[in-house]
């Protein structure tokens, strides 16, 4: 698999499904259409401080490391289960194919 550098902006799609937010996302995984994020809209809102998205969570059958990734919308494949694997890149740059174990949905800090 060939691999993209750097980091592009792509939007990110609340649980409410209409407000979105603008966040930094690596070109890899912003290729990968099962992750489900959305193209980067022009002077967008950035993703509030305190904000943790959604995320999918796994470990690899073959080498047991575990993982997990930014999920971009609940729509995405691997957010309803259409997908139940994801890949993440090792600290020696291999690719590991890891199987979904949960989902965590996202978090909001609230203000006091």
């Amino acid at each position: 698999m060939a691999l993209v550098r750097g980091m592009v902006f792509r939007t990110y799609t609340c649980d409410d499904g209409s407000t979105t937010f603008q966040t930094l996302v690596d070109a890899d995984e912003a290729a990968i259409a099962a992750r489900g994020w959305g193209a980067a809209v022009v002077g967008g809102d950035l993703l509030p401080r305190g904000f943790k998205e959604r995320r999918a969570h796994g470990i690899s059958p073959t080498t047991g490391r575990r993982g997990s990734c930014r999920v971009g919308s609940t729509a995405a494949d691997l957010w309803t289960g259409v997908a139940s694997t994801f890949t993440v890149e090792g600290n020696d740059n291999t690719i590991d194919t890891l199987d979904v174990t949960s989902r965590t949905g996202e978090r909001r800090r609230l203000a006091h």
